[in-house]
């Protein structure tokens, strides 16, 4: 699996001409250093993200468009294995016989599964829209 490479952000048409200075103590500022190091971020675009929280889900920008990422990869390798489980399929049929890469591919589609769940479980278990019904 390959990782995408980090895309700088969009620039805005003009420039931003609206800056924002924030006093803070050294304690504080040296939080917010790290916490931007963590999130590879600069600490002006880091207190931005933070502060423009999704009020749905609390996401900031960073992290909708991380998780983003990973349901893209998720229904890449789902289209990547439906087409290998048609190419087994139209061998058995034509041969009656397994091919030799079926349990490849079933462990593949049980790993991705397993990653699907884990990633929608991760986005908000919380969100009552993905209760079960009585």
């Amino acid at each position: 699996m390959t990782q995408r490479k980090a895309r700088r952000q969009r620039r805005v048409r003009g420039g931003s001409p609206v800056s924002i200075h924030v006093r803070t103590t050294e304690i504080t500022y040296a939080a917010l250093v790290i916490r931007a190091a963590l999130a590879k971020l600069s600490v002006p675009r880091y207190l931005v993200e933070s502060g423009l929280r999704d009020t749905t889900t609390g996401w900031s920008l960073r992290e909708q468009r991380w998780w983003a990422e990973r349901l893209d990869t998720v229904e890449t390798r789902l289209i990547r294995i439906g087409t290998n489980l048609n190419q087994v399929a139209a061998a058995s049929n034509s041969t009656g016989q397994p091919p030799q890469g079926l349990p490849a591919a079933l462990d593949y589609l049980a790993a991705t599964l397993d990653w699907l769940r884990t990633v929608l479980e991760a986005i908000d278990p919380a969100d009552s829209s993905r209760e079960e019904e009585p």
